[in-house]
């Protein structure tokens, strides 16, 4: 279990939370109809920024 404490760009907001997986710079973290785009990690802080939707595509 990995355990995560992350930030919003521009905002005093913070969420913490765990994860069964470890994420990376560049996931994509749902929390419920929300999604978080990681845009960097340091340890277990993630810096997130909101995604408005995302796009499937096929090649």
């Amino acid at each position: 279990m990995f355990y995560y404490k992350g930030a919003f760009r521009e905002t005093d907001n913070v969420i913490y939370f765990k994860s069964d997986v470890s994420l990376a710079q560049n996931d994509v973290v749902l929390f419920g109809e929300k999604k978080y785009f990681i845009e960097s990690v340091e340890k277990e802080f993630l810096l997130l920024q909101r995604v408005g939707s995302i796009v499937s595509v096929s090649l």
